[in-house]
């Protein structure tokens, strides 16, 4: 009577014997193959976590610079449009959010808004950091950022404490406020510095949220901002007319097509790095196929079943596969969470929270990195199974993986059969041709895997090369000099906004007015930069006059007819006013004169886009153009294209007499003299509206502009001939230097001596004060681009490193698998070598022969580079071209000739350690 627990066929033992002796005659070939399993999970860990890590490290960046995650507003949104917006499949985070007005004490601390829980948990709270307390749910509850408490003297804040302001609200409303101090957050460089109060306190001023506030939201990354805005229009029941839409692409949209150009090359690159990483680890197991089949045919022959096959092999595979995944991950581990971001240390995204931003590890895709792998090595591994049990006995014990030639007039064409006299050299190499030749599919695709995995490496250092950061920079001038904002429009914080921006955002976008530019400088002769200033700019010692920009025109108050300037109404209780009646627009505005390059640029833009804009009036000087920043909703621009040809004209400020004059008198005085026209304003001709142009359309020319962006404001084109129908004088508004390089240091040094002593000489001159405290003129500044370099070589260096470690994971991944393949085919034909070497072959021979079937497959793939490789580059270069304005394409030769120096060197090494190591193996025994 037998055992309870013995089973006559149970051959689990056998099994697992069979498999440790399989796993001793494979040792060198399971060696290699565990070395490439924990590299392929490094490499898939390292390349896919340290782009996702910069991506979203660049996203946030982003969100902390702007101040918010939200990509789009729709302004003074009412509920059902707030209903709909959420329900919209393409939007996924919307909120509510009302700007008050400005809080102030002795100078403005503040701007104080209120936003729903939505709006700040999803859209607000991602751009702070070090969130203290709880968001205002009481009536006098505040919530302040540090920089709002700086300003108030207040560095050790404290829940509860009392903040005193002055918060104006409404149409010329202001109150006294105590607040209590609800909570606090750092924020990074936001334009606004925020306050947040609770809704309970705007119903105590009279505001109404649910009726009306401006709807923040962030659609889904892939989509850009027009499809977006468009989608929007069409999706929404607009209020009125002039309820707009503005809408950008989200940060993470934007840092995906800063690194990669789009989400199509991010995909695409995906797919080709997988791939890569899949004949890796695949042709390890491909390449010793014959012997792993023979030797099971071996077993199979004996009457071994399939089930009995796939657990003696998967049992020397899974002890490959699961050291080899633990090592891997380890490995991944230290490296993405400990080394790299050690290294990186704080130079990387160091003004929005520094390297703490940079989380590379996930744990995610290391588990994903180490399935696939795994997943690779099994599916080969059935393969093999597959193969040895569809065939006889007979062919699996012979089994070669040759490519056979039966025909009889094949054999009798077949260079093996003539008779021809060869050198030794000459020899190996036709032996190390006809072994390539005798294994074909495995030569094609292991030139194919080389191929795709060396083409990755150069694709990643084209494009990361062509799109760094120091490219954004370079396309800036050399010196960019401009006005400054008067002081009491920079208190506002207008004018400033650049010092905050990223370097690749045009720095003369501002939120400001001519109001707050001009305020105490609004007279006729005022020049942003004047006339000798100018010149002595332009005659220093190193300044490329040919290669400078000058940009020139004046401020002026334009009077347009109520129907030309409809389209930018937003009230729509004019609409059925008088549209002859005139329209004088209550500040001065820029009026700036294009130069004939510029408008022969702005031309050939009207003609392609077939735009309903009148160049011929605006180029023979009968016409103006107004230029905006996409501030007209759909429904606008219809009203634009029924604009043109309406009439306007231009109104000078006052003479510089005048206005102190002015500012001296009382207010009755200033009634009387207005109400007598004793300072009347010299009026130009008239001119017709040749259109409106949105300088942020598709294919918009590079038309430099001055101050620009607030809305409200005009900013009109004109060229020179209408410009001499103005009756006032050319100022200077702006200015670009070109330097030589080799005088770059002391033009810096000139530029910044004079702007410093023109801007001491205007701080003297008072007489035109509007306020007793007498501000002065306002004065100039310059942007250097050295200076930016230097203020971002940090971010710039810790970006290259990480992109360069991905350059490098990929770089290794092709060569090791170059050594693999030549190891692995010298492991899967010792005993044919054997045989050989036993019959007369010399160690120097049989490394020659090594390094010949080596050199194949290097003159192989180099073939490939350089063809079709080099074709490949044209695609992805005019991809990039297009998504990246400042991508810089250079052909990748000096990399190539790298990639082929390594195939070649590998290849000569690696013959001479096989050998090496096989002599000394062979003496040990």
């Amino acid at each position: 009577m037998r055992r309870r627990e013995f089973t006559p066929n149970d051959t689990r033992s056998a099994i697992r014997l069979l498999s440790i002796r399989y796993a001793g005659t494979a040792r060198g070939r399971n060696r290699i193959l565990l070395g490439t399993v924990i590299l392929c999970i490094v490499a898939l860990t390292m390349v896919f976590g340290i782009t996702c890590g910069k991506i979203r490290s660049e996203e946030l960046n982003a969100i902390r610079t702007a101040g918010t995650a939200a990509s789009g507003v729709v302004e003074d949104g009412n509920a059902s449009q707030y209903a709909a917006l959420k329900a919209a499949g393409y939007i996924r985070q919307a909120g509510r959010c009302v700007t008050v007005g400005p809080a102030e004490t002795e100078e403005t601390v503040c701007s104080i808004r209120w936003a729903d829980a939505d709006a700040w948990e999803t859209l607000l709270c991602p751009a702070y950091t070090e969130i203290h307390g709880n968001y205002p749910e009481q009536v006098q509850e505040i919530m302040l950022s540090g920089r709002a408490l700086k300003t108030l003297g207040i560095t050790d804040p404290e829940e509860g404490m009392e903040i005193s302001l002055r918060v104006y609200y409404g149409l010329f409303q202001s109150t006294e406020e105590t607040f209590r101090l609800s909570g606090w957050f750092t924020d990074h460089g936001g334009e606004v510095v925020p306050g947040y109060v609770s809704e309970k306190k705007l119903s105590d001023w009279g505001i109404r949220p649910d009726e009306e506030a401006d709807l923040i939201f962030r659609q889904a990354d892939r989509l850009d901002w027009q499809e977006t805005e468009t989608r929007l229009y069409e999706d929404l029941q607009m209020s009125d007319p002039g309820q707009k839409i503005t809408v950008s692409d989200t940060a993470a949209h934007q840092a995906v097509s800063g690194m990669v150009g789009g989400y199509g090359m991010a995909a695409l690159g995906a797919v080709i790095v997988l791939c890569g990483i899949f004949f890796l680890c695949h042709n390890v197991l491909q390449i010793s196929m014959a012997g792993d089949i023979r030797q099971l045919g071996l077993l199979h022959t004996i009457g071994a079943t399939q089930k009995q096959l796939s657990k003696i092999y998967y049992s020397q595979i899974r002890r490959i596969i699961i050291p080899g995944s633990a090592a891997g991950a380890a490995l991944s581990a230290v490296l993405l969470a400990g080394i790299i971001p050690a290294v990186l240390g704080g130079e990387y995204l160091e003004k929005t929270g520094g390297a703490e931003g940079l989380h590379i590890f996930h744990p995610a895709i290391l588990l994903l990195s180490i399935l696939f792998t795994d997943g690779i090595v099994l599916a080969a591994s059935a393969g093999v199974i597959r193969r040895t049990v569809g065939m006889s006995c007979r062919e699996s014990v012979g089994y070669t993986d040759a490519s056979v030639r039966n025909s009889r007039k094949h054999r009798e064409k077949d260079p093996v059969f003539i008779k021809k006299k060869r050198s030794p050299a000459g020899e190996m190499r036709y032996l190390a041709g006809r072994n390539i030749a005798g294994h074909r599919k495995r030569f094609i695709l292991t030139v194919l895997s080389l191929f795709l995995g060396l083409e990755t490496f150069l694709w990643a250092d084209v494009v990361t090369s062509g799109s760094d950061y120091s490219h954004v920079i370079e396309q800036r001038p050399d010196f960019l000099i401009a006005g400054r904002f008067s002081a009491w429009g920079r208190e506002n914080g207008y004018g400033e906004e650049y010092k905050t921006r990223d370097a690749g955002q045009d720095p003369m976008l501002t939120g400001g007015s001519c109001l707050e530019l001009l305020y105490d400088n609004d007279y006729d002769e005022f020049s942003p930069i004047s006339a000798d200033v100018r010149d002595e700019l332009m005659s220093l010692d190193g300044v490329k006059p040919e290669e400078s920009y000058i940009m020139e025109g004046a401020y002026l108050y334009p009077v347009i007819s109520r129907k030309g300037i409809r389209p930018l109404e937003k009230d729509s209780s004019h609409e059925n006013a008088d549209d002859h009646e005139m329209i004088e627009t209550w500040s001065p505005d820029v009026v700036q004169i294009l130069k004939e390059e510029e408008i022969r640029s702005l031309k050939n833009y009207v003609e392609e886009k077939n735009l309903a804009v009148d160049m011929d009036s605006f180029e023979n000087g009968t016409g103006a153009l107004i230029l905006h920043d996409h501030a007209l909703s759909s429904a606008q621009e219809n009203l634009a294209q029924e604009s043109v040809g309406e009439p306007i004209y231009f109104e000078t400020m006052l003479s510089r007499e005048d206005r102190i004059r002015w500012n001296r008198m009382t207010a009755k005085e200033r009634t009387e003299q207005e109400e007598t026209g004793d300072f009347p304003m010299k009026q130009s001709e008239e001119f017709s509206l040749c259109g409106y142009l949105d300088n942020r359309a598709d294919g918009f020319p590079d038309i430099r502009q001055t101050w620009h962006g607030a809305e409200g404001s005009l900013y009109i084109l004109i060229s020179e001939k209408g410009f001499a129908n103005i009756p006032t004088e050319k100022k200077t508004l702006y200015m670009e230097l070109a330097a030589d390089p080799g005088k770059e240091p002391a033009v810096n040094a000139a530029v910044q001596r004079i702007i410093s002593e023109e801007n001491q000489r205007r701080s003297r001159m008072t007489e035109t004060s509007f306020e007793e405290e007498e501000n002065g003129e306002a004065g100039i500044f310059c942007i250097s681009k050295s200076d930016l370099m230097s203020e971002v070589s940090s971010y710039i260096r810790g970006s290259r490193m990480i992109l360069g470690s991905i350059s490098a994971v990929l770089l290794l991944a092709g060569f090791t698998n170059y050594f693999n393949i030549m190891v692995t085919g010298f492991l899967a034909r010792k005993r044919e070598l054997d045989i050989m070497e036993s019959i007369g072959m010399t160690q120097r021979q049989k490394r020659k022969l090594i390094a010949d079937e080596g050199a194949y497959y290097c003159l192989f793939t180099a073939g490939l580079l350089l063809t079709a490789g080099m074709a490949a580059f044209l695609p992805v270069r005019y991809y990039m071209e297009q998504k990246l304005s400042y991508f810089v394409f250079n052909w990748p030769v000096p990399e190539m000739l790298f990639l082929l120096g390594g195939l070649i060197v590998i290849n000569g090494v690696t013959a001479w350690w096989m050998c090496k190591v096989e002599r000394v193996w062979k003496k040990l025994i």
